[in-house]
């Protein structure tokens, strides 16, 4: 099997404190890495939760214009249809500057 070489950016403080406790585990970055993306493969899925941090707003808490969960299903597609609408029309702006204006909107 032919392999190939990945460059991952971590924090300085963040890879030791990895690479400490996978020693202590009888492993090694790269086979943690391996093991990982074994697990996405076979679950379709990153293979553990992902939980925010205490002081990052949580769903319920951000206005139901952009929480798809808070809409009934006809808000949805109304937003959905007036999105399809604008992009037809290139009423667009890149995706870096909404998430920014976002962000910096609700706080995230």
């Amino acid at each position: 099997m032919a392999t190939t070489t990945i460059q991952v950016r971590m924090d300085s403080d963040l890879k030791q404190q990895v690479e400490q406790r996978l020693r202590s585990m009888g492993l090694n970055m790269s086979t943690a890495v391996n093991m990982l993306a074994h697990q996405i493969v076979r679950q379709n899925r990153i293979p553990f939760d992902i939980i925010a941090d205490d002081n990052s707003p949580k769903l319920d808490t951000l206005p139901k214009s952009i929480n798809a969960d808070m809409m009934t299903e006809e808000e949805l597609h109304q937003h959905l249809l007036k999105g399809y609408r604008e992009a037809m029309t290139g009423k667009t702006r890149p995706a870096a500057e909404f998430f920014a204006e976002m962000k910096a909107k609700y706080n995230l």
